[in-house]
């Protein structure tokens, strides 16, 4: 055997028989932050912004770095599939482990650079951290952050090498499950930082697929006589290139010859089953009042949106540059991709100030119904915790002190994956023994994307400070805003992995939204500003075995309890009373449910 040939080579290692190419066009539906590897780029000056996006070190243009559409595309591949095997040979080891075998990935993914919308760029935001006991910020709790907006698009260059032809369908199969997730449907594909509060989702706008067969001579040419700037640019495709993948694959396939493949390809993608177990809860939220109280008696008619008492709603927010002069603060305006490449401004329901309503909400509820049970505190606030997620400091407010090593080592957000809290520790530090527990918990409820409203309209409103011992108006005490008046925003929340107790939970939600808005939204609340009501509220279970999704009308089980809907609700509320009763053994995780409580159609 010489030195090139591939004869006792790992399949990884042996030079490709046949390569493909695919040019992804990934467009940000939300916006998003991409964070740099180092808090300031080695060329940039000192500046006010505390986190700045990952940028290209020599243009400075902003950037997707290729391990990050690489871990993309494995942690859906795994979470779809849980086949270890398959994430391997696609995507190699996730790392290497001491007297493995080397290994590398079958898909090589380049770095992409940011296309930016027209008449949008980056720019600077103050993020704050809400506190979900009251609504408000946190003191001190406020940085600077450089953003993404929605509308700005990757082209991500991707080839695919092919040791054997009898390697190819299984291959392209396993790119098909790994880019499912992209097209928009389900939970989708989220990106970057904040993801559980609505930041960084995306979508594939269009594929490319070339295939080479480097078994003759002249595909070898025709590959390897290529520049890279010319495959870059054949990455991105025309606009009559598809959205989808295996649209894309069928194609090319077609017109290369090999009518096996493709059909091989389709079988596989079609017969793996989707194991996430999951559910969604679909919310239809009205800036309004409802006129009378609800649920209606029996025999009323339920009013539709159109008759609710329309509200004001202030996400606070700079104002537009040309009402600078005019007003003090504005509500929140985002961009949203429209038709084509246009991007437009709508308002926005919120992101973070969102997330932490229902989270409050949520968190109310558990907390009544513990003490209504004569539960331990420290019960309820484990089982929230879970599900809701917890930051460093709230183990610091129960009585827990922070040792002095950990002074300045702020908690970050929650993530989906278990990370290390402190800034510190995440540069290396090692966090001392009595820091463990003060670590935050990933949310596993989390906000899909941050909501645009429909229908209302904007509403300019002038209020003045009143002495409260005169009752005249204060002088210099005057402020102008820019509110939003009525509509409406469709609002998704993902669960993982989630039980009867939880849906229970939600079920409650969903019923505290529809009745009375004891709790509001953005500023204002002391005013009447804020108040939402849940118009539609659906909640879909998908057993993650292959089976139906199950959906259940969760303002037909409050509005009629005797219905399907209603037994369903309330054997989830018999779960939730079960999981914080006195009388259950102490548990900080769901996984251990008893069989009364396990849905029959997991």
């Amino acid at each position: 055997m010489n030195e090139h040939s591939d004869e006792g080579r790992p399949d990884t290692l042996r030079a490709p028989r046949i390569v493909w190419e695919f040019g992804l066009r990934l467009l940000l539906l939300t916006d998003t932050h991409i964070g740099a590897a180092q808090p300031l780029a080695r060329h940039a000056a000192e500046s006010d912004v505390d986190l700045l996006v990952d940028r290209d070190p020599r243009t400075g243009v902003p950037r997707l770095r290729a391990t990050t559409t690489a871990g993309l595309l494995r942690h859906g591949l795994a979470e779809r599939t849980g086949d270890a095997g398959g994430v391997r040979a696609l995507l190699g080891p996730a790392a290497q482990a001491a007297g493995s075998r080397a290994g590398t990935s079958a898909l090589d993914v380049d770095d992409s650079h940011a296309e930016l919308a027209e008449g949008t760029g980056v720019t600077v935001r103050a993020g704050t951290r809400v506190d979900p006991a009251t609504g408000a910020v946190r003191p001190g709790r406020t940085w600077r952050w450089e953003v993404l907006p929605a509308g700005t698009v990757f082209t991500v260059p991707l080839r695919l090498h092919v040791p054997e032809a009898g390697d190819e369908a299984g291959l392209l199969g396993l790119l098909l499950l790994a880019a499912a997730g992209l097209d928009g449907t389900g939970p989708g594909r989220h990106v970057g930082a904040r993801t559980g509060r609505g930041y960084g989702l995306v979508r594939a706008a269009r594929w490319t697929a070339r295939r080479h067969d480097l078994s003759g001579e002249r595909g070898w040419f025709a590959y390897h006589a290529r520049t890279w700037e010319q495959r870059w640019a054949a990455a991105a495709g025309t606009a009559d290139d598809p959205e989808d993948l295996a649209e894309a694959l069928t194609r090319c396939l077609a017109a290369a010859g090999p009518a096996p493949v493709a059909d091989r390809v389709r079988g596989l993608a079609a017969d793996q089953t989707d194991r996430r177990h999951r559910a969604e809860l679909r919310l239809r939220l009205a800036v309004a009042e409802r006129p009378a109280p609800w649920p209606p008696e029996p025999g009323a008619t339920d009013p539709d949106e159109a008759v609710l008492r329309p509200g004001l709603l202030m996400i606070g927010d700079a104002p537009a540059d040309a009402r600078l002069g005019e007003v003090d603060r504005a509500h929140r305006y985002r961009p949203v991709p429209g038709a084509g490449d246009a991007v437009d401004h709508v308002p926005v329901l919120g992101d973070t100030a969102l997330f932490a309503l229902v989270k409050r909400i949520g968190g109310r509820l558990v907390r009544d119904a513990a003490e209504h049970l004569g539960a331990d505190p420290d019960r309820w606030r484990a089982w929230n915790a879970y599900w809701w997620g917890s930051d460093a400091e709230e183990g610091a407010a129960r009585g827990a002190e922070l040792p002095p090593s950990t002074e300045g080592l702020r908690p970050r957000p929650s993530r989906p994956s278990p990370t290390i809290a402190q800034d510190g520790a995440a540069r290396g530090a090692e966090l001392p023994p009595s820091t463990e527990g003060l670590r935050p918990r990933p949310s596993r409820i989390r906000l899909r994307a941050a909501p645009a409203i429909t229908g209302g309209a904007p509403l300019t409103t002038t209020r003045l400070t009143v002495d409260a011992l005169f009752g005249d108006a204060v002088d210099g005490r005057l402020f102008t805003s820019d509110l939003h008046c009525g509509g409406g925003a469709d609002v998704v929340l993902d669960v993982r992995e989630p039980d009867d107790a939880v849906r229970g939970m939600l079920a409650l939600l969903v019923r505290e939204l529809a009745t009375v808005p004891f709790d509001t939204l953005g500023s204002g609340g002391g005013s009447g500003n804020g108040r939402l009501c849940a118009t539609r509220a659906t909640l879909t279970t998908v057993s993650g075995d292959g089976g139906p999704a199950h959906t259940v009308d969760l303002l037909a089980a409050v509005r009629d309890p005797d219905t399907e809907d209603g037994r369903d609700a309330r054997r989830w509320l018999a779960a939730l009373r079960a999981r914080l009763g006195p009388d259950r053994p102490d548990l900080t995780s769901p996984a251990h449910s008893t069989a009364s409580e396990e849905e029959p159609y997991r």
